[in-house]
C-alpha cells in the first residue's frame, strides 16, 4: 500500500498495477546498464586500459525509490554523506547533516522550513495499518534534531528541540516549543506538552521552560540554517572557495 497526502491528512491506498510496471521497467533497465558496464570493462581489459578501476563514489545524497520521488527545495542543504530517499518533502532552508538518513520508503516524511536533522540522525516511518491514517512522519518549522537522534512515524510541531541521541517513537506527538532531552526515549503514543522539558527513559516531565529558553527556538534554528548555507556553498560542483576575497588578496 502507498499513502496519499491530502492537506494535513494521509490515507492509505492500494498499489496500482502501473506502479508494478514501473518497478519492472526500472529493474530491467538497471540490469541492462550493469550488463553493458561489465562488457565495457572486459573490452578495456583487452586493450590494457584500467581506468575503470579508479575509485568512484556512487553515493547519491538524494535519490528516488521506484515511483517515490523526494521533493527538496533548492536552498536546502543535504550533506554529501547524508541520504534522503523516497517520499520525502523538505522545505525552505532546512538541512540534513553528515551521515543523517531521511527515509520515506514505507510512508511519507515531511520536514518544514528552517529545520535541521543533525549528524547521524535517522528519520523513518513504519508500515500503515489498514483503515487507519498513514504512519507518516511530520516535522514542523524551526525544529532542531540533535546528532544521533531517531524519529519514527511521529509528529514534531513547530519550534521544537530534540536532544542528541533521543528517540521519538511511532505515534508520539511533541507539541510546539518543547524540548526532548538528550538520550530521552519518548514511547509510542506519548504526548509532550508545549513549553515543557522532558527527559529520561521513558521520557518524563522535568520542568517548564523559562521565557529565555522559549525565545531561543527560532534564533537557534536560523543559525543552523545559515550554517547549512555556508556548507552548501562549498559543495558546489566547481567548489566555492574561489569566490573567497582572501584568495584575491593572496594573488596580489
Amino acid at each position: 500500500h502507498l499513502c496519499t497526502l491530502r492537506g494535513r491528512e494521509a490515507v492509505v491506498r492500494p498499489t496500482r498495477p502501473a506502479s508494478m510496471i514501473k518497478r519492472f521497467s526500472y529493474e530491467l533497465g538497471r540490469a541492462l546498464r550493469e550488463t553493458g558496464q561489465a562488457l565495457d570493462r572486459v573490452g578495456l581489459k583487452a586493450v590494457e586500459k584500467t581506468t575503470f578501476k579508479e575509485p568512484f563514489a556512487r553515493h547519491r545524497p538524494v535519490q528516488n525509490l521506484y515511483e517515490k520521488h523526494p521533493e527538496v527545495e533548492n536552498n536546502v542543504f543535504v550533506a554529501p554523506s547524508a541520504t534522503v530517499i523516497g517520499h520525502v518533502q523538505i522545505l525552505h532552508k532546512s538541512s540534513v547533516w553528515y551521515g543523517a538518513v531521511v527515509r520515506g520508503d514505507v510512508n511519507a516524511v515531511e520536514i518544514g522550513g528552517y529545520s535541521s536533522i543533525g549528524d547521524r540522525a535517522v528519520v523513518s516511518t513504519t508500515k500503515s495499518v489498514e483503515g487507519r491514517p498513514a504512519a507518516t512522519c511530520r516535522i514542523g518549522d524551526y525544529v532542531t534534531v540533535g546528532p544521533g537522534a531517531l524519529l519514527q512515524s511521529c509528529t514534531i510541531e513547530n519550534g521544537v528541540k530534540i536532544g542528541a541521541g533521543a528517540v521519538v517513537m511511532e505515534g508520539a506527538l511533541v507539541e510546539s516549543h518543547a524540548i526532548v532531552g538528550a538520550g530521552a526515549v519518548v514511547h509510542p503514543g506519548r504526548r509532550i506538552p508545549s513549553g515543557q522539558l522532558w527527559a529520561g527513559n521513558p521520557a518524563q516531565f522535568v520542568r517548564n521552560l523559562t521565557k529565555e529558553e522559549l525565545a531561543t527556538f527560532e534564533g537557534d534554528a536560523e543559525f543552523v540554517a545559515d550554517l547549512g548555507g555556508e556548507h552548501a556553498h562549498e559543495f558546489l560542483p566547481a567548489g566555492g572557495a574561489y569566490t573567497d576575497p582572501l584568495l584575491d588578496d593572496l594573488k596580489h
